[in-house]
């Protein structure tokens, strides 16, 4: 069981992967709503903050769209379709904020509460 956590393994066994993708989305949020206050400061520390927490949010999303296409996903089309636009859109406004062209990370927290109200 070496390199293995033992607490960790027994949580995920333990939650279904509805609840684990909410809880992904969950800590994802939150470290979106954290850097909310920091978004306009120009501290290396707190850009390195921001430049974090979305891309997480990015990474999550671009993780997700594999699942999405593959052949054995039993999601309907529409609903395939809109996560894929989702994923394009978080992208899009992710390369954004690190360009510096916007600040908004309110989208990317809504997109990922109703994710989550749709995981409940």
């Amino acid at each position: 069981m070496a390199g293995k956590n033992p607490y960790l393994t027994a949580q995920n066994t333990l939650e279904s992967p509805r609840q684990l993708e909410y809880r992904l989305f969950s800590s994802v949020t939150r470290a979106l709503i954290d850097v909310r206050p920091i978004m306009n400061s120009g501290n290396p520390v707190d850009v390195a903050k921001v430049a974090a927490a979305i891309g997480w949010n990015r990474d999550v999303w671009n993780h997700l769209m594999p699942e999405v296409l593959d052949e054995a996903n039993t999601l309907n089309r529409d609903t395939k379709v809109s996560l894929i636009n989702i994923c394009l859109f978080v992208n899009k406004q992710t390369d954004k904020i690190t360009q510096g062209q916007s600040k908004d990370v309110d989208s990317l927290i809504q997109i990922n509460r109703n994710i989550m109200d749709g995981l409940r």
